[in-house]
């Protein structure tokens, strides 16, 4: 072991020489050879260019915000749900959580998530497993859509609000879907004028 001098001068590492690196041989280069040497050449050449690392340039990144998005943004992306009128809806018993996600633009796994979180969501269950959800499930699974992606709700939120206010939930939500309509109503005729 080497005893540390404190008092002694000070001298710098000597600099690092870095060799250049060599040129690689143009491929019009190696053409200008005989053609019994050029192709074993080519081969060469297309293996080394294959099994060396090419840096691929990414492309710019969008100068934007971190974090959650704002809730205009969010709305930005909010797609209208697509659930048949109420004529429809009844008039079968069961439907396939696969045809209920289409209509949420949701994936079917959100939508056992949310059978998992919420109690007033009950639908069947085939012996295999599939879950089919009754008319009254969409509903619900409307309400809560509704509370969770338009009104901004966390789930502990939504299932608090679902617990004291459920009927008062149920008609807000219907009023605006009737307001909706209307205003595509308005918006069509409008469109048909001008």
């Amino acid at each position: 072991m080497q005893q540390l001098d404190l008092f002694a001068a000070f001298e710098p590492p000597p600099p690092k020489i870095i060799p250049p690196k060599p040129e690689p041989i143009p491929l019009k280069e190696a053409t200008a050879l005989p053609a019994f040497i050029t192709k074993p050449l080519n081969i060469i050449f297309e293996e080394a260019v294959v099994g060396t690392r090419i840096k691929k340039e990414k492309a710019p990144k969008k100068p934007g915000k971190r974090g959650r998005m704002s809730f205009k943004e969010m709305d930005a992306g909010l797609v209208m749900v697509d659930i048949p009128d109420d004529d429809m809806l009844f008039a079968k018993q069961y439907y396939a959580i696969s045809e209920v996600a289409k209509w949420f633009h949701v994936n079917p796994s959100l939508l056992r998530f949310w059978e998992n979180e919420f109690d007033i969501l009950k639908p069947r269950k085939t012996r295999k497993g599939d879950r089919l959800f009754r008319p009254e499930d969409v509903k619900n699974l409307q309400l809560i859509y509704f509370l969770l992606r338009n009104r901004k709700f966390s789930i502990e939120g939504a299932k608090q609000y679902l617990k004291e206010n459920k009927q008062k939930a149920d008609t807000h939500m219907q009023l605006i879907q009737t307001l909706t309509k209307f205003r595509a109503f308005l918006l069509e005729w409008k469109a048909n004028l001008g």
